[in-house]
Formats: structure tokens, C-alpha cells, sequence
């Protein structure tokens, strides 16, 4: 309780909640504000932390003990000591090696600030492609029909939710099946390209087809790129 703790974020939110994302996207949590379970305000009134968000840590001097701090507002660039430090910097989005990922309306889903973007973009969109068929994948796939879009689900594996038994996945094609989503288990995205009619998808069986929206549910992978940069073993 004595202690100064300084946590640091890139993000502007602090504490969210990961699991509504996509249900705030299908309009069943209606309010953005929701999602939030604390705010940087908050955690300096109750526990006078000094929460510096968009704040990137961009490298570790164990022999000096400190860290080189860009505020992502300003730009500038500074250094804090620490007696502790404590890296909690969790997972990013599995980006595979496939030609489209940057282009206009492909998205992952890992942040408010994702959530913001693929809110947008649905403004104006009938249709969406989802990569993987894992929780989040299929949370989305639920919010997006529930906003009336045609939807795809592209799997990798020749079931719904890999890691689990076939016969418990068996009855959610079912279900995917009756809302009529159009399901592609066993295959996997190639290539997205931009045209005139949107975004055109190739899969490996040579599938095509043309949607507004692609979303990547496929996977995390470790954050630690700060760790190995410091030495340490991981």
C-alpha cells in the first residue's frame, strides 16, 4: 500500500470488457460505455496509481534499471527507473502470412479501439467473411446475423471450436446452419483482394467470393516482444 505503482498502457482504456466486444458490435450491448470496467480516472482516485495511458514502452535497461517511455499523444520520448517491473503485456492478434490483411475493411478484433473501427465499417455493410471459428469468431458470427448480415465462416479445422470433442461442436453447425450462415470447415484464406463489387476472398480449396467485411478471429500470440528484446528467457 506504500508502494508508487506507475502502471503504463498503449491503449487510452484501461480495463474493458473483452468478451461484450462483439456484442456491442450487434447492437446488443447498446451503449460503448458499458464495455468499460474501470477508467484511468478511477483507478487514480481509488488507489492513487499514476496510470499513464497511450503510453508505449518501447525498451527495457535492466542494467539501469528503467524503461524508454513514448507518450503516444506528444510524441515525446522519456525515462522512468523502477526498483519492480512487472511485464503483463498479454497477447496480440495472430496475423497469418496472408496477402489483403492491411486493406480497408479486413479487421481483427482486440480492442475498444478495433471495436470502434468494425462499428464503423458495418454502417454501410451486407455482408462479412469471419476467419475462424473459435470463440470470438463465433460470438461475431452471432452479432453479425443479428444485424442482418450474410455471413461466412471460414474454419481451418474440419470442426467448429477445435479444441473441443466433434460431437459437442456438431449441434452448433447445426444451429450456424438453420440461421443460415454459410460454413467452410477444412479450408482456409488465401488471398483478399480489393475490386469494384468489395473485398474478394480466395480460399485454399479455390473458393471465391465477394464481401463487404473480413474479420480475423484466428488465434493470439504472445506480446513479448519487450521481454526477448531484454534478455530475458521466454
Amino acid at each position: 500500500p506504500d508502494a508508487q505503482i506507475l502502471p503504463l498502457d498503449y491503449d487510452p482504456d484501461v480495463s474493458f470488457a473483452n468478451c461484450g466486444l462483439p456484442y456491442y458490435l450487434g447492437g446488443v450491448i447498446s451503449q460503448r460505455e458499458k464495455l468499460l470496467i474501470t477508467t484511468p480516472e478511477g483507478l487514480r482516485t481509488r488507489f492513487k496509481l499514476d496510470v499513464r495511458t497511450l503510453s508505449q514502452v518501447e525498451s527495457i535497461d535492466r542494467t539501469q534499471k528503467s524503461v524508454q517511455i513514448r507518450n503516444l499523444a506528444s510524441n515525446q520520448v522519456y525515462v522512468e527507473s523502477y526498483d519492480k517491473l512487472i511485464l503483463a503485456t498479454g497477447a496480440a492478434p495472430l496475423r497469418p502470412p496472408i496477402s489483403g490483411l492491411d486493406l480497408e475493411g479486413v479487421f481483427s478484433l482486440r480492442s475498444m479501439q478495433d471495436s470502434d473501427r468494425i462499428f464503423q465499417a458495418l454502417a454501410g455493410a451486407n455482408s462479412a467473411v469471419v476467419v475462424g471459428a473459435g470463440f470470438i469468431g463465433l460470438e461475431m458470427v452471432e452479432n453479425l446475423r443479428h444485424r442482418k448480415l450474410q455471413v461466412t465462416l471460414v474454419e481451418l479445422s474440419a470442426q467448429l471450436l477445435p479444441p473441443m470433442d466433434r460431437e459437442m461442436t456438431t449441434p452448433l453447425e447445426e444451429v450456424l446452419k438453420r440461421e443460415q450462415v454459410t460454413l467452410h470447415l477444412g479450408d482456409s484464406l488465401e488471398t483478399i483482394e480489393r475490386t469494384d463489387q468489395g473485398l474478394k476472398v480466395h480460399l485454399k480449396s479455390g473458393l471465391t467470393g465477394t464481401t463487404d467485411i473480413v474479420i480475423l478471429g484466428v488465434g493470439v500470440r504472445a506480446e513479448n516482444g519487450l521481454a526477448v528484446q531484454a534478455g530475458l528467457a521466454v
